[in-house]
């Protein structure tokens, strides 16, 4: 019982960063959501309609529906990508920590520049271990900050590059339509050149070699 006595209280554990976005949490989700707003609108229906041309006039409504659900696709994984980032590292509350620290300096800067206070600086071995691991912590976090918004324009010149592959596999199928109805057109051209007594002779031809096959 003497010895449970002696044994020193544990020091009290950091309060829990909140999950809840802060200023520059909640800044850099605008950032993103501005980025995917623009990378949209150049994925808009005019220049979506103007790849189908043919079925964009003959059904415009299902033409405009199958934008929608591109776009709305494209749109969800880059939000999800995103937000797997965010999770991944962590970003969220590091920021929020970087928010409180930043605000509890300004507070210090503002209550000693009130007071006039001329102090001797605290020495760093008096400091309490809490705000010596965030003083420590602070140059990360702004790593881990410049590396978001590298990995964020990476992500969006990706983004870039996938509708422009999407965009040019769609004139490439375009053109290949074109390409058959061309075909198609000349073989009704030839099929409608021809006069009777040629047809009649295809057909006498054609069963020909129906009887030979079936003999």
């Amino acid at each position: 019982m003497a010895e449970a006595t002696s044994r020193s209280p544990s020091p009290p554990l950091p309060p829990p960063t909140p999950s809840t976005p802060g200023p520059r949490a909640t800044a850099l989700q605008k950032l993103y959501s501005d980025a995917i707003t623009h990378i949209l609108k150049t994925c808009s229906y005019t220049n979506f309609a103007s790849c189908y041309p043919t079925p964009s006039t003959n059904v415009p409504a299902s033409m405009r529906q199958l934008h929608d659900q591109f776009t709305q696709k494209l749109a969800e994984y880059m939000r999800r990508e995103f937000e797997n980032i965010l999770v991944d590292r962590n970003v969220i509350p590091s920021l929020n920590e970087l928010d409180r620290l930043i605000e509890d300096a300004k507070r210090r800067k503002a209550r000693a520049a009130v007071e006039q206070d001329e102090k001797d600086p605290v020495p760093p071995h008096t400091l309490p271990a809490q705000t010596l691991y965030i003083s420590h912590l602070a140059p990360s976090l702004k790593g881990y900050d410049q590396e978001i918004r590298s990995r964020q324009e990476a992500l969006a010149g990706e983004n870039q590059e996938l509708i422009a592959r999407v965009l040019q596999q769609r004139k490439d199928l375009q053109r290949l339509m074109e390409g058959l109805e061309g075909v198609v057109e000349d073989l009704n051209g030839s099929v409608k050149a021809l006069v009777p007594e040629e047809m009649e002779g295809l057909k006498e031809e054609n069963r020909e070699v129906d009887e030979v096959m079936r003999d």
